[in-house]
């Protein structure tokens, strides 16, 4: 084997690693703010995540035996993987901008149900905690962080922005981690294809 291919697969091995680490980090990342996205979304991330992470550790595993059908195999599914999720990637973008905080908490606030969404974000009220003094009403114990009822712990900042805000950086990590995975998957189908050749190559060479 050349000198080349060797370097190649080292690489391809390397960089298939960082690619399964990666989906790895990307599954916990789900995991965690599964409660903020639609189910459809959740299944769909679950899915393409385990599936590059299986495409990787079959990467390494053709690489480390020099076996062309795996290589070629792997090469071949990630070019698809990575075509199928810049299609969803863009798609899921646009429905991303599509999320208003100020339209969640207006349907949270005329339901009356404002508790889940104070305590996880840290914030009261549609603007600010006199939303609730204007109305006349006590403000509520998830106003205030622990639950605690004393006017150091209250949360300042008012919901719409707080969510909003949460919207837009639960956003820009999304587009980082998918562009970021499709590069790993470009970079991994090209390492994969060029070893499938030269594997090729070698086992042609041994036969004569």
């Amino acid at each position: 084997m050349g000198c080349a291919t060797t370097s190649v697969k080292i690489t391809s091995i390397a960089l298939n690693a960082i690619l399964g680490f990666l989906a790895a980090g990307a599954i916990g990342w789900i995991a965690f703010s599964a409660d903020t996205e639609t189910q459809e979304f959740v299944i769909a991330a679950y899915i393409t995540c385990s599936v590059i992470l299986l495409l990787a550790l079959l990467g390494i595993f053709g690489a480390i035996r020099e076996s062309v059908a795996l290589t070629a195999t792997s090469a071949v599914f990630l070019l698809i993987l990575a075509i199928l999720q810049i299609v969803s990637t863009c798609l899921f973008l646009h429905q991303y901008e599509e999320k208003s905080g100020q339209e969640v908490v207006e349907v949270a606030w005329q339901a009356n149900n404002m508790d889940a969404l104070q305590q996880k974000h840290e914030c009261c009220g549609k603007s600010s905690a006199q939303d609730y003094v204007h109305l006349s009403q006590v403000i509520p114990p998830s106003c205030y962080e622990d639950l605690k009822q004393d006017p150091e712990h209250l949360y300042l900042e008012g919901c719409i922005e707080k969510l909003q805000s949460f919207y837009e950086s639960d956003r820009l990590r999304f587009i980082i981690v998918s562009w970021v995975l499709v590069a790993f998957e470009l970079i991994c189908f090209a390492l994969a294809l060029f070893l499938a050749i030269s594997f090729k190559n070698k086992q042609r060479r041994m036969e004569f």
